[in-house]
């Protein structure tokens, strides 16, 4: 699998490609379902296989205010989109050039004469184009003008609706970890840099991996969560908490993760800490005798799933 970065870069493929467009932010079902048809388009076609996506989200540039935190980063999508068969990623910049390209420019310019597109997927609520002008209908209508074959993905249901970016943000967003994994196939991720912390996990028996996230990253709502990470060649289970450490009265939003069995000093080393389950809020304990009580029992949970 190849990894173009900059539309500059793209080398010309003879016969030209099959090409899915989007954000693809989670890489959820419903962009599997993208890729799948991707993939077959090229095969039947034999063409190359090509995910067109961006190195941030349009929002960022266009409305910073209301730009939504990444559900997986952008070496995250990649892996994700890479395991599902696609043969390239181009990774495009997002810029003030591109968002004034209307739907017409955006087909011909970027798709047709930049990545070579003689084929196109999408989904069925894909938007693109200055002020995303160009729809489904447009393209549907433009495409097969200009030698295009444009191809329709319908959206994936789930749970009564389609599954889309926005409501795993949503589902994530207020903890419900279990539900998000439903609409991912597979659990949320959360990748981090393991920092120095004011050691009070140590203090009272349970040290912990502080987490710093990367970068505008989602952060499921503050409670206690079972997770794991694999470290080295191993992996390991454990108890997160995403929290102010209401019972030491310290105030600081921290990600705090216990690893059951973790000896090994890990500090600046990247995590992908692993959510699979809520356990409970968080709580504020009359002690921190109290508070190792519960992570106790939060613990044998842990384990007794694992069993």
């Amino acid at each position: 699998m190849n990894v173009v970065y900059g539309l500059d870069k793209v080398q010309p493929k003879p016969g030209g490609v099959a090409v899915a467009v989007g954000v693809f932010d989670g890489v959820h079902w419903g962009h599997r379902a993208i890729f799948d048809r991707l993939v077959e388009v090229a095969h039947e076609n034999r063409v190359p296989s090509v995910a067109l996506t961006f190195d941030r989200h349009p929002a960022e540039l266009l409305a910073p205010a209301m730009a939504p935190n990444y559900i997986c980063t952008l070496d995250q999508r990649i892996e994700l989109i890479a395991s599902l068969g696609v043969e390239e990623i181009v990774i495009a910049e997002f810029n003030r050039e591109l968002a004034e390209l209307n739907p017409d420019l955006f087909l011909r310019e970027v798709l047709i004469a930049g990545l070579g597109a003689k084929h196109i997927v999408v989904g069925s609520n894909f938007r693109f184009g200055k002020n995303r002008e160009g729809d489904i209908r447009y393209l549907s209508s433009v495409g097969p003008t200009l030698g295009i074959g444009v191809n329709i993905v319908p959206s994936v249901i789930i749970g009564g609706g389609p599954v889309s970016s926005t409501r795993v943000r949503a589902l994530v967003g207020r903890g419900d970890v279990e539900d998000a994994a439903k609409l991912l196939g597979r659990y949320f991720v959360m990748r981090g840099t393991v920092v120095p912390g004011r050691r009070m996990g140590r203090e009272i028996g349970f040290p912990t991996a502080n987490i710093e996230p990367f970068p505008r990253q989602l952060i499921p709502a503050r409670g206690v969560y079972a997770v794991e990470s694999t470290i080295g060649k191993s992996t390991y289970k454990g108890v997160c908490n995403i929290g102010t450490r209401p019972t030491f009265g310290d105030g600081t939003e921290t990600i705090e993760v216990h690893f059951m069995g973790l000896r090994d000093n890990i500090y600046g080393q990247i995590l992908d800490v692993v959510f699979h389950k809520r356990l409970r809020d968080e709580m504020v304990f009359e002690s921190p005798e109290k508070l190792a009580e519960q992570i106790r029992r939060d613990l044998e949970k842990v384990a007794e799933a694992g069993s």
